[in-house]
């Protein structure tokens, strides 16, 4: 998948370090969506979680902020 990292420019992102780093660039941590993306990217990480559902919190919280995700089933 990726999104829209500047405006024509897109970044492709397939593990969690790029998911990390995308949420900490666009979102706010006080946001509720960052703030259950970062768990989910955490629990990924340590290979606790379905990549699925991680990747369905990282998309809500990036489209939370108004970040263009491509890639979304």
């Amino acid at each position: 998948m990726s999104y829209e990292e500047t405006a024509g420019n897109f970044r492709i992102v397939n593990d969690a370090l790029g998911m990390g780093t995308a949420l900490m660039r666009h979102c706010q941590p006080e946001q509720p969506t960052f703030q259950a993306a970062a768990l989910a990217v955490l629990q990924l990480s340590k290979g606790e979680i379905d990549p699925e559902e991680a990747r369905d919190a990282f998309i809500e919280a990036l489209e939370a902020v108004g970040v263009f995700v491509r890639g979304v089933a």
